[in-house]
């Protein structure tokens, strides 16, 4: 793909490595849910060829909701027949099988579609040995097994949720699949004649069922109006009843004239799972839904695709304005693959890592941790196998399509334990802690149970402080570095990211402010800034945060401009605080490349800064932070917000002392650390673990 068109869809290749680890952990849970077993148990029996666990591989249905290129579909028939094989069967004879009969996918894509067809092919005719052509068996039909289609929205609009028909049409819909699949010449085309035939008869028996659904939910809006209130007057129709009537009346709609075309067509002209899946669904649902679906920001999706995935997924619709709650795509390939698998069944993604801690992603994760069992979350960041073509920072998830039994832990690596001969556990976090939607911590040797501990003790900062990025300006080359016209009243300093040091700040790039001291735009500008913004009118009228005002308006201006305020940078190696008090500061401007938190007072704020660059609490953070490349974290407004502050922190006054010892360039960080580690009631243990961590930080700019 082109690296443009592979940006706009969130598309990359999954490394064959990483494929093969998730796909193991894939199969070992489904293993240990048919046997009752734990997953290392089940892992090495899987390991071992044990007879019970490949036997029950047989028949196994996964899936690939995005399949892409078909990396995970080409890895499950490799791993399958390998396991199929060694109860002597030919390589070539399984994979035929497990073709027929276990891997499905879909891709929106017809190019994948094929790719994917193409790359399987090639895989079986690698195994098959017959030497004289006409003796090779025909190519399976795989097009009837990997589909073109839309694995995120239903066939026809609204909420409508299209179910599974009835038995006897699923039946009729799985033997004519598995016999087509192996069919050639004219039994082929009789064949799809009537696979086609059948898949209608089952979207027909779908939205028939949905109409009567629809109705039934017309009626009992009806019922609703017409029924009297405590007082015996009828009660009508009020606006939440008409809008109900409204929504449903669509639905129905779409719904009649959706099996008008499928009676025109005499065919299925669109994908539903529960039609040409059907078998599949009679069944509950597949027992593996696996893959690396579209990674995609919500601002890079277009608005219309955001609306419906807005009242199509409970889960997308969590977040908020700015940066942080802009939801993913794969946030919605999630929700769908749960809703796709079979109960009981496993759920294995590659998911952005930045998902176990942005604010988009606490809906997910609440949901996630409260409905099923977590089995696997790992950060694979930095992680070998996990080096895409892109800049990219993979969370490996794999969750079981059930309640989570009591003292469950989830694992926080990837790691195949049923090769090793190693007694060491994998390291684990208890589920019950990754409830309520907060950032999962899911770091290695002990520090995420330090850092569930501080925050149980210690109040966060967010209960003092609201942390927010810097002003935006939305058009930079227009207010940074000037022309000289300008008047130098309306000149000052912009801080960027990478300006700041821990404790000091040195601004380099002036900046056009156009606003008064208290953070309000201008009503008018001195004639050589109006002459200097007056040809851009359009342009900046047209960013994205104008919603009226000046046309010179900045944004996100109050708390940059309050006369005392702790900054810090976004995009950071180690987390790295500043405290902006004195009356040189008021001119300096942070940007959108940093955070800010206004204090109420300069010792405050000389206090708050010193905490936050304090080693134990750098470290904290820094198990928060979303990965960037070349080691940086970026460390937003919700990571700092979380972090533990003790009360008496704010009244220390060592701590502000600290803070102007250190711009006079004295070494304070010794004295800092057990100070701070006296506060957090830290032990010499939970320092060397936490030091551990801090330690990968020691610079703080590219």
């Amino acid at each position: 793909m082109a690296p443009a068109t592979r940006r706009a869809s969130g598309s990359y290749y999954t490394p064959a490595a990483l494929v093969r680890s998730m796909l193991d952990a894939a199969l070992a849970a489904w293993v240990a849910g048919r046997m009752g077993c734990g997953e290392g148990e089940a892992e090495r029996r899987l390991f071992d060829c044990d007879p019970a666990a490949t036997a029950l591989l047989d028949g196994l249905t996964l899936l690939d909701p995005a399949a892409g290129s078909g990396a995970f579909l080409l890895g499950a028939l490799e791993r399958l027949s390998s396991l199929a094989a060694t109860d002597g069967t030919a390589p070539a004879v399984a994979r035929r099988r497990i073709l027929q009969r276990s891997l499905f996918g879909v891709d929106r894509s017809a190019a994948a579609v094929r790719l994917t067809e193409l790359r399987l092919w090639l895989a079986l005719i690698a195994e098959d040995r017959e030497e004289r052509p006409e003796r090779v068996e025909p190519l399976p039909n795989l097009d009837c097994l990997v589909r073109q289609g839309d694995s995120l929205f239903e066939p026809v609009g609204g909420q409508v949720r299209l179910g599974a028909p009835g038995p006897g049409l699923a039946t009729d819909v799985a033997e004519l699949r598995h016999r087509l699949v192996t069919a050639s010449g004219p039994r082929k085309r009789e064949l799809v004649r009537a696979l086609r035939a059948a898949e209608c008869r089952a979207a027909e028996a779908s939205l028939l069922a949905a109409e009567s659904d629809t109705r039934n939910h017309i009626a009992e809006c009806l019922g609703a109006a017409r029924s009297p209130d405590l007082f015996g007057i009828r009660r009508g129709a009020d606006a939440g009843i008409r809008r109900c009537l409204a929504s449903h009346r669509a639905e129905l709609r779409a719904l009649r004239s959706a099996r008008r075309t499928l009676v025109r067509e005499r065919e299925v002209p669109w994908f539903h799972y529960q039609s040409h899946f059907a078998d599949v669904f009679a069944g509950g649902g597949f027992d593996i839904v696996v893959g690396n679906p579209p990674w995609l920001r919500s601002e890079e999706v277009p608005p219309e695709m955001r609306r419906r995935l807005e009242g199509r997924y409970r889960w997308w619709r969590g977040g908020g304005r700015g940066f942080g709650h802009r939801p993913d795509l794969a946030v919605a390939f999630i929700e769908r693959s749960i809703e796709l698998a079979a109960p009981g069944g496993i759920v294995a993604l590659l998911v952005p890592a930045k998902l176990a801690t942005a604010g988009y992603g606490a809906a997910a994760r609440h949901a996630l941790a409260g409905s099923t069992t977590l089995l696997q979350a790992a950060d694979l960041t930095g992680r070998a196998d996990a080096v895409f073509d892109a800049t990219v920072y993979p969370l490996a998830l794999i969750t079981r399509q059930a309640p989570a039994p009591p003292g469950h832990r989830v694992r926080t690596s990837l790691e195949n334990q049923g090769g090793t001969k190693s007694a060491r556990a994998p390291a684990t976090v208890p589920q019950v802690r990754l409830l309520g939607g907060g950032p999962w911590i899911l770091s290695a040797d002990g520090a995420s149970t330090i850092a569930s501990r501080l925050r149980r003790e210690h109040p966060p900062v967010a209960d003092r402080f609201a942390c927010q990025l810097g002003v935006k300006t939305g058009a930079n080359r227009l207010f940074l570095d000037p022309p000289a016209t300008i008047p130098r009243q309306l000149l000052r300093w912009a801080l960027r990211g990478r300006d700041l040091r821990a404790f000091r700040a040195r601004s380099r790039v002036r900046l056009l402010w156009t606003h008064g001291a208290d953070g309000a735009a201008l009503g008018r500008l001195p004639p050589g800034a109006a002459a200097h913004l007056a040809p851009h009118e359009a342009t900046l009228r047209a960013r994205a945060d104008f919603a009226g005002g000046p046309p010179w308006t900045l944004f996100r201006t109050r708390a940059a401009t309050a006369p005392h305020r702790v900054v810090w940078a976004d995009l950071a190696r180690e987390l790295t605080a500043c405290a902006l008090t004195g009356g040189r500061d008021r001119a300096r401007i942070p940007l959108n490349t940093c955070y800010v938190a206004p204090a109420t007072s300069a010792e405050e704020a000389e206090r708050l800064a010193a905490w936050l660059n304090a080693s134990w609490v750098r470290a904290l953070a820094r198990i928060g932070a979303m990965p960037a490349a070349g080691g940086f974290h970026r460390f937003a407004a919700l990571v700092v917000s979380r972090l533990p502050l003790p009360a008496r922190v704010l009244a220390d006054p060592s701590l502000s002392d600290i803070g102007i010892a250190a711009r006079r360039g004295e070494p304070v960080q010794e004295e800092l650390d057990d100070i701070a580690a006296a506060h957090l009631g830290l032990s010499p243990r939970d320092r060397r673990t936490l030091g551990r961590i801090a330690g990968g930080g020691a610079q703080d700019r590219r």
